[in-house]
């Protein structure tokens, strides 16, 4: 029987919900929680670097708008999404939104990264859908790609020769204090 998808069928076929991303209802899974999370914090930084160049060549108000749209971003935007993506990652293992307060905790926020989801439906809804081919790719070459530039920030974890140039000596042309 050839099964061909009708106007009854597809009224009939129920539609997965679409996932939100500013709601803290719903699951979240790993794939997707890291590309979300380090892709904002990476869109952030490549929108605040010609951001900066531009409102620090206006002069002090720009450097007054640079704070302050740093300080919004950084402290506010990307805390605030954080703080969303890992209470949908909680749902996910069938935890409450209270533990992702442990973001909060360093080191400890990567466990996110490495607890399973909870197979088929939980508490918080239905299993998210799987992540695309591309979706885990961008989830392993971000982690990589800022470790990397980190590692390549740092000249000396790169040339172990190079060595920090010699502290300045004391001056000694300071006389005692006496009373």
């Amino acid at each position: 029987m050839d099964r061909t998808m009708t106007a009854a069928n597809m009224m009939t076929t129920p539609a997965l919900p679409r996932a939100r991303l500013f709601s803290l209802r719903g699951r979240l899974g790993r794939a997707r929680y890291i590309a979300y999370s380090l892709g904002a914090l990476v869109g952030v930084c490549l929108f605040m670097f010609p951001a900066g160049y531009l409102l620090l060549l206006t002069g002090s108000l720009g450097r007054t708008l640079y704070t302050a749209l740093s300080v919004l971003l950084f402290y506010v935007f990307l805390p605030f999404l954080f703080m969303i993506l890992t209470v949908k990652r909680a749902h996910d293992f069938n935890f409450g939104g209270w533990v992702a307060l442990l973001l909060l905790v360093p080191v400890v926020n990567f466990a996110f990264w490495f607890i399973p989801g909870t197979r088929g439906e939980n508490a918080y809804g239905m299993q998210p859908e799987p992540e695309s081919f591309g979706m885990k790719a961008i989830a392993v070459i971000l982690p990589v790609l800022l470790i990397g530039t980190f590692l390549a920030s740092d000249e000396s974890a790169i040339d172990p020769s190079m060595e920090a140039p010699p502290a300045a000596q004391p001056s000694t042309s300071l006389k005692p204090y006496n009373p």
